[in-house]
């Protein structure tokens, strides 16, 4: 294969990255042309500009999809969670920023936190601390919050649907957040 031996002989990719995330827009899923796509302009692969022409340039069946595009989404997997929202018409937020809580993967209607973590960046004792102070702070706020892992999002994304489905019936994520009170 020759163009398995030039990818190796240069030590980098054949095609551009531009080139590359069309081909992926253009013959996988929508789903996974949009977090190629996200993931790209989160690593400074590809300018928002570009990546704006790009999905200018997706097959029909592909444009409802593309009306999603963020170029806030810093993982794939919270790129997931965000399209899962728009799909059924929920209103989200990616990278919210939280009174007292800080920026947060995604604010789900008006006060449920969803923070989507990873093995890789969260396995130290001290960033699992912070997570939970960060939990704590955000329930005194009187938000909601949850995490789901890497495994929740990709190995048993059926199930996860079916528990965020279960959440979104409840209408608790409408409500304005109410914070607790003080016993002071």
């Amino acid at each position: 294969m020759v163009f398995h031996r030039l990818g190796k002989a240069c030590g980098q990719a054949v095609l551009p990255v531009e080139d590359a995330v069309a081909q992926v827009l253009h013959r996988h899923d929508e789903e996974t042309g949009l977090i190629v796509l996200e993931s790209a302009v989160n690593r400074g692969l590809i300018h928002d500009a570009d990546a704006r022409h790009l999905l200018a340039t997706v097959p029909l069946r592909a444009r409802r999809t593309a009306q999603h595009f963020s170029p806030l989404a810093e993982s794939g997997s919270e790129t997931r969670l965000r399209l899962f929202f728009q799909r059924i018409g929920v209103p989200v937020e990616p990278q919210a920023l939280i009174p007292g809580v800080g920026r947060v993967d995604l604010l789900v209607g008006r006060s449920w936190i969803l923070e989507a973590d990873s093995q890789a960046y969260h396995s130290s004792s001290r960033e699992v601390a912070t997570d939970r102070s960060r939990d704590l702070q955000s329930r005194i706020g009187g938000y909601v919050s949850d995490r789901l892992s890497y495994e929740q999002i990709w190995f048993t994304w059926e199930h996860t649907q079916q528990w965020l489905l279960d959440m979104v019936r409840t209408r608790k994520h409408r409500r304005a957040p109410v914070p607790l009170r003080s016993s002071r």
